[in-house]
C-alpha cells in the first residue's frame, strides 16, 4: 500500500508523465470541478443577497416605529376600537415608548442614542452576541449596513434619526442567514463530490473507448516493431479522427513495407550481381592466369603452341573487355546521364543492323519486314549510337540462342503497348509509338525465366542452345537504354515456338504476325522471297522496343 501511495504520489507531482487518458479525464473533472464551483459561489452570492435584502425590509420596518411613534395596523379584524386617523385601509394610532420596545424585541438589538451621543438605552435579545458599533460618528445614517459580531456571526444595521435628534439603532443578527449559507454550502459541496466522481467515472469509461482505436495502434505499432511488417491497423469509422488516422497509418504501412521489400529484393540482386560478376570475371582471369603460368613453366615452346597460347590469352582479356565495358554502359544509364537526342529513323538502324548480322553469319536467315505494313521510315527522338546499340543486341540475343535453322525476323513499324507482355520494363502508355522488334522462330524462354530476361548478368537455362555463351547483360543494357528514352521493353514468348524482341511504343501479338512481305534495300540484300515468309510462321520470342515518334515535321539529322 506505501508502494502504491509513494507511485501515486510521483506521478501527480510529475504529470508530464501521465499518459493521454489520465489527462483527458482529469482535464474533463478539472473543468467540471470549476464550473461547479462557480456556480455555486453566484448561487450562494445571490441567495446571500436575497436574504440580506429581506432582512433590511424587515429592519426598516422595525425602525419605522420608533422615528414617527406610529404603527400602521389594519383597519378591520382589530379585537379592539381604537382611535386615529385612517389612510388607504389602515389605522394610524399612537403608541406609547413600551409598545415601540415590545415592537423592537426579539432576536435583535435596540439602541438609543442621545443628540450628543450618549447611549440613553440598549435592550438586549435572546443571543449573547452583539454588533461592534463603533463610535458615534461611525455609525451611518439611513442606510443599512453590515458590522462584525463581538463573539459570532455579523450584524445588520440600521440607524434612524429622531424628530429630536435622538438616534434610534436597530440592529438583526446574520446568525441564520450565515446559517443558511453554510448548510448549502455543505450540500453543494457533497453533492458536486459525488457528481465530479461519477463524471470521472463516466469520462475515464468513455476516454478508454474513444481511445480503442488508438490502443489498437499502439499494441499494431508494437508488432511492426518486433518485425510482423504484415500487421495493419483495424478499420474505424473514417469520418472520425482516429479513423481517419488509421487509413493514413495503413497506407503508411503499405508503402514502408513495399519499400521494405523493394529494398530487400534490391540487395538480394545486388548480391546476386556481384557474385555474377565475380564469377564472370573470375573465369578468363583464372584461363589468363592458367596460361601464363603454363607459359612460365616452360609448357609453351615457341611455335604453333605458344601462338596458341597466346590466343587464347588475348580471347579471355577480350572477353573481359566487353564484360566490363557493358558494367560501364549499365553505370552510365544508372547515372542517368543525359543523351544526344535527336530524330532517328528506326528503319536505317534495322536496315544497318541486319546487313551487319549477316556479314557476320551470312549462313544464318535474317529478315527485315514492315509492322502491319510495308515498310516506311519511322522517326523518334532517341540516341542514335545508344539505339544502334539496342538493335544490335537484340539481333545478336536472338542469333546466340537459337539453334542455326532458326530465323530472325526484324520489324519496324508504329504501334501501341501490349496489354500483357510476359516481361516488360517501362511505363506502358496508350499513345502510338514507334516500334523495332526482334522475333526469332526458336524453342522459346521457359515462363519461370520470363520475368527476369531483363536483369542483369541473369541466363536463362541451357535448354534455350546456342553457339557461345554470353555474360547475361545485353538485355540488361537494352533495358536500360530504353528507360532512359522514356520508352518501352517488352518481351512476348511460348516456349517452343521462338521468341520476339519489341523496342517500341506497344505492337499486339497480331500485329507480330501480319504483314510478312519482304522488303529490298538498295544493296539487294535484304530480299526474301514468298517461300521463305511462308516458312517462319511460328514465333518462339518477341523483343519489342517502343519509342516515342517524333512530329512529321521535325527534319531526320
Amino acid at each position: 500500500m506505501r508502494s502504491f501511495a509513494q507511485e501515486l504520489g510521483r506521478r501527480l507531482r510529475r504529470p508530464g508523465r501521465w499518459t493521454l487518458r489520465a489527462r483527458l479525464v482529469v482535464a474533463a473533472v478539472a473543468l467540471t470541478a470549476v464550473a461547479l464551483v462557480l456556480s455555486n459561489v453566484v448561487g450562494l452570492s445571490l441567495l446571500r443577497n436575497y436574504l440580506v435584502a429581506r432582512l433590511d425590509d424587515q429592519l426598516d420596518a422595525t425602525a419605522s416605529p420608533a422615528t414617527t411613534g406610529l404603527v400602521m395596523l389594519p383597519e378591520q379584524g382589530l379585537p379592539f376600537p381604537m382611535s386615529g386617523s385612517t389612510e388607504k385601509g389602515r389605522i394610524q394610532i399612537q403608541v406609547s415608548e413600551k409598545e415601540i420596545v415590545q415592537q423592537m424585541i426579539g432576536d435583535r438589538r435596540f439602541y438609543l442614542f442621545t443628540s450628543d451621543g450618549k447611549l440613553a438605552a440598549e435592550i438586549r435579545g435572546a443571543l449573547p452576541n452583539r454588533p461592534e458599533l463603533g463610535s458615534f460618528d461611525e455609525i451611518q445614517r439611513g442606510k443599512p449596513y453590515t458590522v462584525p459580531g463581538t463573539d459570532g456571526p455579523s450584524w445588520r444595521v440600521k440607524a434612524m434619526e429622531l424628530p429630536g435628534g435622538e438616534i434610534v439603532v436597530v440592529a438583526a443578527s446574520l446568525a441564520e442567514i450565515e446559517a443558511t449559507q453554510r448548510w448549502l454550502m455543505a450540500i453543494d459541496a457533497a453533492v458536486m463530490a459525488v457528481v465530479l466522481l461519477l463524471l470521472g467515472l463516466a469520462a475515464a469509461a468513455l476516454v478508454r473507448l474513444g481511445m480503442r482505436p488508438l490502443t489498437r495502434m499502439e499494441e499494431t505499432a508494437a508488432q511492426i516493431t518486433e518485425g510482423d511488417f504484415s500487421r495493419r491497423v483495424p478499420e474505424t469509422a473514417p469520418h472520425t479522427e482516429p479513423g481517419r488516422l488509421g487509413v493514413a497509418m495503413n497506407v503508411m504501412l503499405d508503402r514502408v513495407e513495399s519499400e521494405i521489400a523493394a529494398r530487400i529484393e534490391s540487395e538480394a540482386r545486388m548480391r546476386r550481381f556481384l557474385a555474377d560478376a565475380s564469377h564472370e570475371l573470375r573465369t578468363p582471369l583464372t584461363s589468363v592466369q592458367g596460361f601464363a603460368e603454363l607459359y612460365r613453366r616452360g609448357g609453351t615452346p615457341p611455335g604453333p603452341p605458344m601462338d596458341e597460347t597466346m590466343r587464347r590469352i588475348e580471347d579471355e582479356a577480350t572477353r573481359m573487355g566487353l564484360l566490363v565495358n557493358d558494367l560501364l554502359v549499365l553505370a552510365h544509364l544508372d547515372e542517368e546521364r543525359p543523351l544526344d537526342t535527336h530524330p532517328v529513323d528506326l528503319l536505317e538502324i534495322a536496315v544497318e543492323t541486319v546487313r551487319d548480322a549477316r556479314a557476320r553469319l551470312p549462313e544464318r536467315r535474317i529478315r527485315l519486314t514492315g509492322l502491319g505494313s510495308a515498310l516506311s521510315p519511322v522517326m523518334v527522338l532517341g540516341d542514335d549510337a545508344r539505339l544502334r546499340q539496342v538493335a544490335a543486341n537484340l539481333v545478336t540475343n536472338a542469333l546466340v540462342h537459337t539453334p542455326p535453322d532458326a530465323e530472325i525476323t526484324v520489324r519496324v513499324g508504329a504501334g501501341r503497348a501490349t496489354a500483357s507482355p510476359a516481361a516488360a520494363v517501362g511505363d506502358a502508355t496508350h499513345q502510338l509509338m514507334g516500334v523495332l522488334e526482334v522475333c526469332d522462330t526458336g524453342p522459346g524462354i521457359p515462363e519461370d525465366h520470363a520475368p527476369r530476361v531483363f536483369e542483369r548478368l541473369y541466363r536463362v537455362s541451357q535448354s534455350r542452345s546456342r553457339a557461345e555463351g554470353g555474360a547475361g547483360l545485353g538485355l540488361a543494357i537494352v533495358a536500360g537504354i530504353v528507360r532512359a528514352h522514356d520508352g518501352r521493353v517488352e518481351l512476348a514468348t511460348s516456349q517452343g515456338d521462338g521468341a520476339t524482341s519489341q523496342g517500341d511504343g506497344a505492337t499486339s501479338r497480331e500485329d507480330v504476325g501480319t504483314s510478312r512481305e519482304d522488303h529490298a534495300t538498295s544493296q539487294g540484300d535484304l530480299a526474301s522471297s514468298r517461300e521463305d515468309v511462308a516458312t517462319s510462321q511460328r514465333e518462339g520470342a518477341v523483343f519489342r522496343v517502343l519509342l516515342p515518334l517524333v512530329d512529321s515535321e521535325v527534319p531526320p539529322r
